[in-house]
């Protein structure tokens, strides 16, 4: 985790202290994005890189895969292209197959590129062989969905896959302490326009943007308990009090409490979450292109 941090480090030094000023804001000590109409709560800083690299390997344990989609005859391919929608899943460059498996933590077959979906990707009409997105149900409200996903389609090649993956944002069975800070962050993504129930419609979201075929639905119900998996239960208990901590600045002024309350909720709300046996749904949908013969 620390080689993942490091590098980011790296590269966040190289920005000037203007632009950082300007793309960001920053509260309680963490860094946010400082877009313009932006609905993404969370976080942009090196705590959270590190929470999302953490989230990665967690899924892919979780799914025993990087990505449903039957796209290995793609990832052998030579030139092949793939696109990953947020940067949260840098095994799907390498997949664990050779000779595409990275040797370094940003392989040389690997580029960053910064855009914005909901403007336009900076790519020419069906550039990738797959495109990959996953949790970014707080990143867009529901109107923006179709919009987003003809921009996705639009830079996927006839033939190629897209794939989608959202947890459910609620977490079912859950103890009062949880709950209750679980819960403000749900208010406020709901008041900021968000569709909770996305996870539920990613089928026919695919469905209706027209272009797209062969859909597929997968779903993983996550349970904890004391029967369950301890270090994958302390793994995904720590994902999730992230999460929240994540969410302080917002947290506090939706339940109208100090920081210090929330500090203390939260501490209540992980030893609650240990002894809990809540659950919640992981969904994968994926889909090919059209070719335009058919």
């Amino acid at each position: 985790m620390g080689c993942f941090s490091s590098k980011l480090r790296e590269e966040s030094e190289t920005m000037d202290s203007e632009n950082t000023q300007t793309e960001f804001r920053f509260s309680d000590g963490r860094r946010y994005h400082n877009v313009e109409g932006a609905v993404y709560p969370m976080p942009n800083d090196e705590d959270e890189q590190d929470r999302l690299h953490l989230q990665h390997f967690l899924m892919r344990y979780l799914w025993q895969s990087n990505f449903s989609a039957p796209i290995n005859h793609i990832l052998t391919k030579p030139g092949s292209k793939i696109i990953d929608i947020a940067y949260q899943a840098i095994d799907v460059v390498g997949l664990d197959i050779s000779p595409l498996q990275p040797t370094q933590i940003k392989p040389k077959n690997f580029t960053y590129v910064k855009a914005n979906v909901l403007e336009e990707i900076p790519f020419e009409d069906c550039t990738f062989d797959f495109v990959y997105q996953r949790f970014m149900s707080y990143a867009y409200t529901k109107d923006e969905w179709p919009s987003a996903m003809n921009e996705l389609v639009r830079i996927l090649k006839p033939g190629g896959f897209i794939e989608l993956m959202e947890p459910s944002p609620e977490l079912f069975d859950l103890g009062p302490i949880a709950k209750r800070l679980w819960g403000a962050q749900t208010t406020l993504v709901t008041q900021r326009g968000v569709d909770l129930n996305v996870y539920q419609k990613l089928e026919k979201i695919l469905q209706d943007q027209g272009q797209l075929e062969n859909i597929k639905k997968e779903v993983k119900i996550i349970r904890h308990g004391i029967n369950n998996n301890i270090e994958l239960n302390k793994v995904d208990i720590n994902n999730i009090v992230s999460i929240m901590g994540g969410m302080k600045t917002h947290t506090t002024k939706v339940l109208q409490i100090s920081d210090d309350e929330f500090d203390e909720l939260l501490k209540a709300a992980e030893k609650e979450l240990y002894e809990t046996d809540f659950n919640y749904h992981l969904v994968r949908v994926y889909a090919s292109k059209l070719v335009a013969d058919n």
